[in-house]
């Protein structure tokens, strides 16, 4: 009895220590992650201030009224910039160190660094670690300034594999819808056109939330928004908090002002 209870004891610490590593492990990669975050957005704060001093003097007003750009550049040119590759370099470090737990890593740096080596880097990662992770879908909201960096060939390269591995609808959806959108891009053939609308169409089939909404938006303006069709009904309240209806005013003149606070 003695011997089984040690060997039950063994069994539970051989399950807690782990545990206890692991949530160890993600409280350390939190705390780096917050510190790196920090630290880029004092160099962006800084960099922020530097600009609106030296705007703020009398040679450069001057410069800007006699439209001298060479001269607004000199004033600006001592002025420092965020280095966007030494963050990179260390956020790449840190998605190494941190394994499962070095998206978050990658997902701040691929939408704020804008280095070429890193961006590379970034996308190198994703590839062979973090292909099949859930939470690549935030990554991919905001990726153009990446996969431009990278070239088409290594951006699609990467989308297609995501495509073709990831188990997670939302993020095949958001790699589609990308494809998509490079395709759309310039002045697009015919043939590329064709297999745009045929990606989006696979790509809303799969997201949801505000992709879903985004990827809904061309087909509804196409089916409702144009010239010549009754335009869909428009609830709202008025200034004073009276109700009313887009439909109640038809047949006269209506100038709509959508407007908001972002």
């Amino acid at each position: 009895m003695n011997k089984l209870r040690s060997a039950l004891a063994l069994l539970a610490l051989a399950v807690i220590v782990p545990a206890q590593a692991g949530t160890a492990q993600a409280a350390k990669a939190t705390a780096e992650y917050d510190k790196m975050v920090a630290a880029w957005k004092a160099e962006v704060e800084a960099n922020r201030d530097a600009v609106k001093k030296i705007q703020a003097t009398e040679e450069f007003k001057a410069a800007q009224k006699a439209k001298d750009n060479a001269k607004a550049r000199e004033l600006m040119a001592d002025v420092k910039r965020p280095d966007g590759k030494v963050h990179g370099e260390r956020a790449l470090q840190l998605a190494d160190q941190f394994g499962d737990d070095g998206l978050r890593f990658l997902t701040f740096a691929a939408s704020n660094f804008g280095d070429k080596d890193v961006a590379k880097g970034i996308v190198e990662r994703l590839g062979t670690k973090f292909v099949k992770s859930a939470a690549m879908a935030e990554l991919l909201e905001k990726p153009m300034g990446m996969l431009a960096a990278v070239g088409p060939e290594a951006g699609n390269a990467l989308l297609d594999k995501i495509v073709a591995e990831s188990p997670h609808d939302q993020v095949k959806a958001w790699a589609l819808y990308w494809q998509a959108t490079t395709l759309q891009r310039g002045k697009p053939t015919d043939e590329q056109k064709a297999k745009a609308s045929k990606l989006m169409a696979t790509a809303e089939k799969l997201a949801t939330g505000d992709l879903a909404d985004r990827l809904a938006a061309p087909r509804f303006q196409q089916e409702n928004l144009q010239i010549g069709m009754t335009a869909p009904d428009v609830v709202g309240e008025d200034v004073d908090g009276v109700g009313f209806k887009l439909s109640d005013y038809r047949g006269k003149v209506v100038v709509m002002d959508f407007w908001g606070f972002w």
